[in-house]
């Protein structure tokens, strides 16, 4: 066994490419094409950046080759991926011989290979965004200089066209060997499973390329490429061999020598990528190593970092001002918060609460407005608006306008904690938004008044509807509930009427100075097979509308003589309410519809007529 070092002679295949190296006893190094530490092979596009570890014991070479090695080790025409040899043998990788010194001093010459592995691109000789990191600009005041100037080009770009024009001469002024870029942008969905499958290869949705006016040639972008940067999301470089085949591997563009694609990674920015070819090196050399490329597409990189953050705040931005037609900024910032699952707009079911709300007295307003439809629409907006404002100040959330309606809901994308208790604040805001305003001559709510129905129960909400379009909505028999309880408020001639679960909510949960729940009947809807119990929400304490908690007790008892059929009893309890009061006119009329007696299948519920 020897104690000296072992010399290796690496030898390419042209006499510039040569290495004479030599590796202590018990020492291993890395071969490769660029490694992080070892020994640099640049010339040979058939050696992997990270290729093989080399050892020597003193006695024989030990060979072993990476995980993500491309091609093998080629040892007297047979291909292995791990050998171990004496001094005065050799091996080859790719293009290139290794060849060690013999204990005699003499060294073996290599036989011809009979064959070798054709170069194809993998995806792990590509650069990830940390990869490129690890090395220095080249010029980089003069880039620097040029990357200040391009906030100032995106904000005048009012185009995808624009911004790809806006790129692709940055790239072009700070890249002094760059002959032509392109900057793309493709539908990734559309890129084929196979990237030697041209025809299937999709035009892109946007494209801008830049070229200098001394390159007379014909430039077309590497589509393998550009589908290997897309797919795997990492930088590749190509270096020309003067033998590019379109068949077997990555085409150059007419007069060109190098070329990489750098993809622009990000939510915002998928399927862009920026690529650029040139020819020459920045020293003038006359071998081009991707050691020579790898500054100016860490630039090309960050450039591509820049905008894809760019694209992707503008991208949060407009979602946050759509989020906000619909949510409150309570609810936005939930759904901004990054611990929370990304699918929270998918449709799930939910204990939600329904909040239906219509504007009264349109009809007459429309008819005094016919001449001057602006001011009718300027009133239904400032009505739609208090009622808007009424809901996502108390965080609910938008699902619908309908004429003069709109439809609002708790419980998605954030659960409910209060219960109903947020609709029925909302309602009870909204219905103070519209009293304070209705009387005031000239005010756009002059003339309108108000009616609310609240439900709470399951309900899937969401995200409804097709792949062309959705929108934020609710689905559920208690959104049809809601909208009863609505319709029935104008029949009880009461601002808010609710169902029995958010009545047992308010009772316990809202203080007397809040709101007064006041029982109003059992009814069986138009259209529906079950009765329903349904309650008002008066705002404000009873007294104030000159109830004492004695009068809605024998409100209470005249309602349970009428449903136990006892009829008589139950309207001379409710003589005591005036002739104003809404709910006590409404009981009357229905019993009065059937001649004040109870019909033969009476059950205690009344049966409607209309909604």
């Amino acid at each position: 066994m020897s104690a000296e070092p072992l010399l290796i002679s690496i030898q390419g295949q042209v006499a510039s490419q040569r290495l004479e190296l030599a590796l202590s006893v018990g020492a291993t190094t890395r071969v490769g094409r660029l490694p992080l530490s070892g020994w640099a092979v640049p010339w040979d596009k058939m050696i992997s950046r990270e290729h093989a570890d080399l050892t020597w014991d003193g006695a024989r070479l030990q060979i072993e080759l990476t995980d993500n090695a491309r091609n093998p080790l080629m040892h007297h025409g047979k291909q292995v991926r791990k050998l171990s040899i004496e001094p005065g043998d050799w091996f080859q990788i790719g293009q290139t011989t290794f060849q060690t010194l013999s204990l005699n001093g003499t060294i073996e010459s290599p036989q011809p290979l009979e064959a070798t592995t054709s170069f194809a691109m993998d995806a792990a000789e590509g650069y990830s965004a940390a990869d490129l990191r690890k090395f220095q600009f080249q010029n980089a005041s003069q880039q620097l200089e040029l990357l200040s100037e391009l906030p100032e080009g995106l904000r005048k770009a009012t185009s995808d066209q624009e911004l790809c024009g806006t790129l692709s001469r940055l790239l072009l002024a700070a890249l002094p060997q760059a002959v032509a870029v392109a900057v793309s942008h493709y539908d990734v969905s559309e890129l084929p499973a196979d990237p030697y499958v041209m025809t299937e290869f999709p035009k892109p949705l946007t494209m801008r390329m830049e070229l200098r006016e001394e390159y007379t040639g014909r430039f077309r972008p590497s589509r393998r490429m550009i589908w290997q940067a897309l797919t795997h999301e990492r930088s590749l470089i190509h270096i020309s061999s003067g033998d590019d085949d379109p068949e077997a591997g990555v085409t150059m563009s007419e007069g060109l020598g190098w070329s990489f694609c750098c993809p622009v990674r990000g939510d915002a920015t998928k399927g862009w990528c920026l690529y650029v070819s040139g020819r020459g090196t920045r020293t003038g050399a006359m071998l081009i190593t991707e050691a020579d490329l790898l500054p100016d597409l860490r630039f090309t990189e960050l450039v591509a970092q820049f905008i894809g953050s760019v694209r992707q705040i503008r991208l949060l931005q407009e979602q946050k001002t759509q989020l906000s037609t619909f949510f409150s900024p309570k609810v936005i910032e939930s759904l901004n918060d990054s611990r929370r699952s990304t699918s929270l707009l998918s449709p799930a079911e939910r204990n939600v609460s329904v909040l239906f709300c219509d504007v009264r007295g349109f009809s007459r307003k429309s008819e005094r407005l016919q001449g001057n439809l602006l001011e009718l629409l300027d009133s239904v907006s400032a009505a739609l608006g208090v009622m808007a404002k009424g809901i996502q100040e108390n965080d609910g959330t938008i699902a619908d306008f309908q004429g003069d309606a709109a439809l609002g809901f708790w419980g998605w994308p954030v659960p409910l904690e209060d219960g109903p208790l947020p609709a029925c604040r909302a309602a009870l805001q909204i219905y103070q938004d519209f009293r304070e305003n209705v009387l005031r001559t000239g005010h756009r709510l002059e003339g309108f008044s108000v009616g609310i129905g609240i439900a709470h129960g399951r309900a899937v909400a969401g995200q409804i509807g097709t792949d062309r379009q959705a929108k934020v909505g609710v689905l559920g028999p208690v959104v049809n509930l809601g909208s009863r309880l609505e319709g029935l408020s104008k029949q009880f001639g009461i601002p808010i009427c609710i169902d029995e679960n958010t009545a047992n909510y308010v009772r316990t949960q809202l203080s007397p100075a809040q709101a007064t729940v006041r029982r109003l009947a059992w009814v069986r809807p138009k259209g529906m097979d079950n009765p329903i119990r349904i309650y008002g929400l008066i705002p404000g304490p009873s007294e104030s509308l000159g109830w004492t908690s004695e009068l809605l007790e024998q409100a209470d008892a005249a309602l349970e003589l009428i449903i136990a059929g006892a009829w008589e009893k139950g309207r001379n309890l409710l003589q005591c309410f005036p002739a104003s009061d809404g709910p006590t006119q409404q009981i009357l009329r229905l019993m009065a519809a059937t001649g004040n007696q109870p019909p033969p299948d009476w059950d205690g519920a009344f049966t409607l007529s209309n909604k």
